[in-house]
């Protein structure tokens, strides 16, 4: 017969197990979203360079990819525990180049969309007539409001006094995954478009499409944790 003190010294035995299993289990998949990042971007430059970049549409579809599926992905990834080239980062270097990684981001997504708007203007072509364009103005919307209370977050000690640090942390983060995933989506929706479908196979589409939905699955876990983490912290 097991006494209570065996039971829990057996219990204590499996956590270490069970804790190496899940970071194994962690670091496949974090491997995994990097690799489907990079083959989704590498794949899309390359028929961006197809297409050629003397037209502005090749860039509008490079620089919102390279925005999008890789800064903003790997901005937000490099903040989870389980990432594998900011583990031995601390929390503050962390931060400094989650906001540098995603400036730059931003500024590749809002240039992308700025030329596109452009070259239908100069064309004279409908604005935002397609699903696609209109998820991405709305993923433009949310993105300046990310970038606000992103603000907020940087120096939420400052602003303590007026307001919470987690109230900022959590409209950073809440907006931040709309805008994620919404781009996400109007990438996958561009996978339809000539500059696809006409320099590649249907396979290719379907690959990067399967690629782009997991990359935005497994770019959310770390997000999801720490949402959830905060909202039991505002329960209490």
């Amino acid at each position: 017969m097991f006494t209570a003190s065996d039971k829990e010294l057996e219990a204590d035995k499996k956590k270490p197990a069970e804790n190496e299993w899940i970071c194994m289990m962690e670091g496949i998949f974090n491997t995994l979203n990097h690799t489907m990042i990079g083959v989704v971007c590498i794949y899309t430059s390359w028929l961006c360079w197809i297409n050629g970049f003397e037209k502005l549409y090749s860039w509008h579809v490079f620089l919102t990819l390279i925005g999008y599926h890789l800064l903003m992905a790997e901005g937000i990834v490099l903040l989870y525990s389980g990432n594998g080239w900011t583990q031995k980062l601390t929390h503050s270097h962390k931060r400094t180049v989650h906001w540098l990684i995603e400036a730059v981001g931003c500024s590749c997504c809002v240039v992308g969309i700025a030329l596109e708007i452009y070259f239908r203007e100069s064309t004279n072509r409908r604005h935002f007539s397609s699903t696609h364009s209109i998820v991405g103005l709305v993923s433009l919307a949310f993105l300046a409001l990310t970038l606000v209370n992103g603000l907020m977050a940087l120096f939420a000690p400052e602003l303590r006094r007026r307001i919470r640090p987690i109230y900022s942390k959590l409209g950073h983060y809440l907006t931040g995954t709309v805008c994620y995933v919404l781009g996400m989506v109007a990438i996958v929706l561009a996978y339809e478009k000539k500059i696809y479908r006409q320099n590649t196979i249907t396979e290719g589409i379907t690959m990067m499409t399967v690629f782009t939905i997991a990359v935005t699955v497994l770019s959310m876990v770390g997000v999801v944790k720490t949402v959830y983490n905060q909202v039991k912290t505002l329960a209490k």
